[in-house]
């Protein structure tokens, strides 16, 4: 599956120590914008996600990819007033043959949704693993509740629920 996380997904993921499962897993992809607020910024301010991210694209887990330039996605994110990193990651999907985009933002989700922009959260993503039999249940359920304070009270019981079953 070919993925594209915002910044909220990937730290998400990092801080729960589930990003190296997940990105061995998929095909990985941040736009420009991401990686400056996952990588850049965070890196000269001391953030030690930052460099476990920059691993990872050293390694070739993660990759930082291009955007082409895309008229009709520029119409919405102006119509939209999209912003900053989600912005990126919309553009990036409208330029390339990706399957979802990873987020945990409400609203980005919304807009996505309402744009029929397929996308998954940090959570689903680990179910995901799951029933791909990647992860075993006691795997899964130990990044879900690691996740726990990071995300809503409905997602968590919806992902420890598919977990459990």
């Amino acid at each position: 599956m070919k993925v594209i996380l915002d910044a909220d997904s990937l730290i998400k993921l990092t801080k729960a120590k589930a990003k190296e499962i997940v990105l061995k897993n998929m095909e990985a992809y941040i736009p420009p914008k991401v990686f400056e607020e996952t990588v850049e910024i965070p890196k000269e301010e001391g953030y030690p996600d930052a460099f476990l991210i920059d691993e990872n694209l050293k390694k070739g887990l993660l990759a930082v990819e291009k955007i082409k330039e895309n008229k009709e996605a520029e119409a919405l994110i102006t119509k939209l007033r999209i912003r900053g990193g989600e912005a990126d990651v919309f553009r990036l999907y409208k330029s390339g043959d990706f399957d979802v985009v990873s987020s945990d933002d409400g609203k980005f989700l919304e807009m996505l949704g309402g744009l029929n922009v397929p996308y998954i959260t940090p959570s689903a993503l680990i179910v995901f693993l799951l029933k791909k039999k990647v992860l075993s249940r006691e795997d899964a359920e130990s990044y879900i509740n690691n996740l726990k304070e990071m995300i809503s009270d409905e997602e968590y019981y919806l992902a420890i629920r598919e977990v459990e079953k």
